[in-house]
């Protein structure tokens, strides 16, 4: 009885814990906070570390600015650290960052904030998007 308990336990322990989404370049794809995406057909990875602030006008709000919110990201080329960039909401404000040869933009930050529902770190998921690098 013991045996098939660790089993179960391991089995359990293992399925929580899926590799990472293999994505392509050009296209759009969602990362929740917390969880990492790979690259298809380059060795870069990406984590969305977190949320460092956002200052975005609540939806049920009045501001006289839009405010912004800073999305926080690890890359890896070759399994190796390779920086962090921290991206911006606000448009011309730093949507984009670079890693090697590949251009990261950050396209939309969900879930967008409302005065009367808090948000919680791990409820943030990134759109982004992975380009070559021009020039």
């Amino acid at each position: 009885m013991p045996r098939v308990l660790i089993a179960v336990l391991l089995t359990t322990g293992c399925s929580g814990n899926p590799a990472a989404p293999v994505v392509s370049t050009g296209r759009e794809f969602q990362v929740r906070a917390g969880e990492s995406a790979s690259i298809q057909g380059t060795t870069l990875g990406l984590r969305f570390e977190s949320v460092a602030s956002d200052s975005r006008c609540p939806a049920d709000a009045v501001c006289v600015t839009m405010g912004d919110a800073v999305a926080v990201f690890s890359a890896t080329q070759g399994g190796r650290a390779a920086q962090r960039l921290s991206l911006h909401t606000q448009p011309g404000e730093g949507q984009q960052g670079r890693v090697g040869d590949w251009a990261l933009t950050l396209v939309r930050l969900d879930p967008y904030p409302y005065v009367s529902r808090p948000i919680q770190p791990s409820d943030y998921e990134a759109t982004l998007r992975v380009d070559r690098a021009g020039g």
